[in-house]
């Protein structure tokens, strides 16, 4: 395969233990469908959950067709913008496949740990009844779906407890006389 940008040929490699493409001279990264999430989850666990989902801020996002073919299929990429990192993603809606330009999978990781430490416990209270549903509804991935459940109530926990100070001294005091 050759890189989208500048044409050189692509190199295998790895990123996080996940099989990888990426150009020697521009240092672009290609994403076959499902690797960036696999990336992601290597990078931080308690980012499982979390969708790196191109389309949720409809009012922030803008898609252009570009020019840039995809590497593995040769179909013309779209263009998307991920939230307000300033990240261009060039998806490829024919085989799923994703390249980001140098920088920007950690562009990503940073956005997305960012979201998870300014969420309010009422967000991780709304997340953890959406993660529930899913785990009902979750058939051939159960386990994964119990994990990113435990995660978004762990994370519950301590926004709660970061938000509710004298409740947190209140905890702290109760479980103290049983360590």
């Amino acid at each position: 395969m050759n890189c989208p940008k500048c044409q050189d040929k692509l190199k295998a490699s790895e990123l996080l233990g996940v099989r990888i493409d990426t150009c020697p001279s521009c240092r672009g990264t290609w994403f076959d469908r499902n690797e960036l999430r696999q990336a992601r989850n290597q990078a931080d666990s308690d980012l499982a959950w979390m969708e790196i989902d191109l389309w949720k801020e409809t009012d922030g996002f803008h898609v252009k067709r570009e020019s840039v073919q995809c590497p593995f299929c040769g179909e013309k990429m779209a263009s998307v913008g991920y939230a307000d990192t300033g990240v261009q993603i060039d998806y490829c809606s024919e085989c799923g496949g994703i390249w980001l330009d140098s920088g920007e999978f950690t562009q990503i990781i940073k956005s997305l740990e960012h979201d998870i430490d300014n969420m309010t416990a009422s967000d991780y209270f709304k997340e953890s009844i959406r993660e529930a549903e899913e785990l009902i509804g979750a058939s051939d991935n159960f386990g994964e779906e119990w994990k990113h459940f435990k995660t978004v109530l762990k994370l519950l926990e301590y926004r709660v407890l970061a938000e509710h100070r004298t409740l947190a001294r209140i905890i702290e005091n109760f479980r103290s006389p049983f360590a």
